[in-house]
């Protein structure tokens, strides 16, 4: 089926609607339901530990982000809906964690942090919070991403898998072969039990794309493995399936 184009390089981003719909109610979303473990192999993986400096880009409601404040970890979060942001402070208020928080868009993530826009010592993007949202826009992201991580730091993000995208299309769904973007309209909950229809695309990649994206900013890759929310854990470095929906990438700055 044919879709509509996906947002270019200066259009608005997408999810500032469904966003604004969601507020509070992103916890119903069902990959959340995945955030300790995620939490946990993420920790495991990349050894973080209290004082270290992380960089959540794409923050939704910060459902990754308190969690590690909570456990000693210095955590900004970023996202471009105001709405997830004031969800993520009260929800940090009432865990009585304290994050940092920043309303802006990642493509000028620079300019959203200001003053406080380097240093850091993991800087992530994950589930399509920021990167992986337009075949367009990923580039400028990633650029934003590896300026803000330390020398010695490190970049995580994960990626739609175009090997799973291009087999498992749901009935409705339009996949773009040539620039390897997934587009579907999804039905979102939102409070009071009311739903609403959002186009969402997803820009997807192979492992050498991932690669090179990442590699194309400076980055070098260190670590590819195949994930999926609420699994980030159970395949060893460098393994991917055919089946894996999505690929977790960790990279360094030399």
């Amino acid at each position: 089926m044919t879709a509509p184009e996906p947002p270019g390089a200066g259009d608005p981003a997408f999810y500032v609607p469904i966003g604004r719909f969601q507020g509070a109610s992103y916890a119903r979303n069902a990959f959340t339901k995945g955030t300790e473990e995620e939490v946990g192999a993420l920790r495991d993986l990349l050894d973080l530990r209290p004082g270290d400096r992380l960089l959540d880009v794409g923050c939704g409601d910060g459902r990754h982000a308190r969690r590690l404040a909570g456990q000693g970890v210095h955590v900004t979060g970023v996202d471009v809906s105001a709405e997830l942001i004031a969800a993520g402070r009260a929800a940090a208020g009432d865990e009585g964690v304290e994050v940092t928080w920043h309303c802006g868009d990642a493509r000028e993530l620079r300019s959203v942090l200001g003053d406080r826009s380097a240093g850091f010592d993991v800087v992530w993007s994950l589930c399509q919070g920021a990167l992986g949202t337009s075949a367009t826009v990923d580039p400028l992201v990633a650029a934003e991403l590896a300026a803000v991580v330390r020398p010695g730091g490190r970049v995580v993000v994960t990626l739609f898998h175009a090997l799973f995208a291009a087999r498992h299309l749901a009935p409705g769904d339009a996949f773009d072969p040539v620039h390897l973007v997934h587009h579907q309209v999804s039905e979102v909950r939102g409070p009071d039990h009311a739903r609403a229809s959002f186009d969402l695309w997803t820009a997807a990649y192979t492992v050498r794309e991932g690669a090179a994206l990442l590699e194309d900013v400076g980055l070098e890759v260190v670590d590819v493995r195949g994930v999926e929310p609420g699994a980030y854990g159970r395949r060893a470095p460098g393994e991917v399936a055919l089946d894996d929906p999505e690929l977790l990438f960790v990279a360094a700055r030399p």
